[in-house]
């Protein structure tokens, strides 16, 4: 169960009133052309805390990424300083934020990172090379001298001080928001008139893509006259996942709409009878937030972060079985109850996450280093 925000004490309140801190908010790897997942987030921490009144927010970008500067500029609407070694050395209450694992500042100021993720140390979710290069690359950074780790959910907290006990008095949990204000999506035409459930992530082993895949063809076995929508683009293991799409047996109830933008998710959302993510190892888990605010029920992963974050609002199925998977799925397709009843659960329980209060949390950690 998430935890309540309790009301702050009155040394936190004495902090939140001294002179605005000055951060430098590392927007390097941000790209304006597919805002997924972290540039998500870093996207709505800027929007949120550019012109906050206690906090003078300065976006950054490391010398090796200078030529993406000037989109950068257009895409935040706000003039990117280089992020040269000397950069807030004379500045006063001066604070770095790499908000995507990674540490780019070598002066001496405080330093703030973001983990989303402890993924790197789950071997079978990635190529030796890159878990290799992973862990010493991560590693590296939470060895580093770091005032604060941001983390977006207890379960990360808790993987993190797995393999690092010692930043337990600096580790701080900043759930994530699912609120979205884009305009009215265009029409997805050829889902128009047909009923589907909807997996929307990255098609990678460790969403458990295949035991969806399975799961579904259980329900087909049965006759259903939903489709199967899965939207997103290829990754880490996805040959298993082809080669499983290849060999299904009802290709015709399959609809593959690789990446989605922004504009189009509210609505493919909103269509769809339910959204199934029974991912094996997330970090926080959007996607499953974003469904509940935009009415469709969700069928998720009883273990880890998604048990988390959904709480009594969600429909849970062991990721090992596409048998119970299944069946969630069938008892929202036949039972016009249920679902309403998630519905409502699902619009209630994401009120609690917003960009506004996961923008308040991170000024709160700025100002307690």
């Amino acid at each position: 169960m998430v935890p309540k925000i309790m009301p702050m004490d009155s040394q936190t309140a004495n902090t939140l009133h001294q002179a605005p801190r000055t951060v430098f908010f590392d927007v390097s790897t941000l790209n304006p052309d597919k805002v997924t997942g972290i540039g998500v987030y870093m996207n709505q921490l800027w929007q949120h805390l550019k012109d906050h009144p206690k906090v003078k927010f300065i976006p950054v970008i490391k010398l090796s990424r200078l030529k993406n500067r000037k989109k950068l500029e257009a895409y935040l609407g706000r003039k990117i300083q280089p992020l040269w070694p000397w950069t807030g050395i004379a500045t006063k209450n001066a604070v770095y934020h790499g908000p995507d694992f990674k540490i780019s500042m070598g002066s001496s100021i405080p330093k703030v990172v973001t983990i989303h993720d402890m993924v790197v140390f789950e071997k079978s979710y990635n190529t030796s090379a890159f878990y290799n290069k992973g862990i010493d690359d991560l590693t590296a950074v939470l060895k580093s001298d770091l005032s604060a780790v941001i983390v977006n959910s207890e379960f990360t907290k808790q993987e993190v001080l797995k393999y690092f006990p010692e930043l337990a008095s600096k580790t701080y949990v900043t759930y994530l928001g699912c609120d979205r204000s884009y305009p009215l999506p265009e029409k997805i035409a050829s889902l128009s008139t047909e009923k589907y459930i909807l997996f929307l992530g990255t098609l990678e082993k460790r969403k458990n893509v295949t035991a969806v895949l399975e799961a579904f063809k259980i329900l087909c076995q049965k006759g259903t006259d939903h489709k199967l929508v899965l939207a997103g683009t290829w990754g880490f293991g996805d040959d298993e996942i082809k080669a499983a799409i290849a060999k299904f047996p009802f290709p015709e109830k399959l609809v593959h709409l690789s990446y989605v933008p922004n504009t189009q998710i509210e609505e493919l959302f909103k269509k769809a009878t339910a959204f199934v993510f029974p991912s094996l190892y997330e970090g926080f888990g959007i996607p499953v937030l974003e469904a509940m605010s935009l009415g469709c029920p969700v069928v998720t992963s009883n273990e880890g972060v998604l048990k988390e974050v959904t709480g009594e609002a969600a429909l849970h199925a062991s990721p090992h079985s596409p048998q119970e998977i299944a069946e969630k799925l069938e008892q929202l397709i036949h039972s016009e109850e249920l679902r309403s009843k998630m519905i409502k659960l699902g619009k209630e329980h994401s009120r609690r996450f917003t960009w506004k209060t996961c923008a308040e949390e991170t000024l709160k950690v700025y100002q307690k280093i």
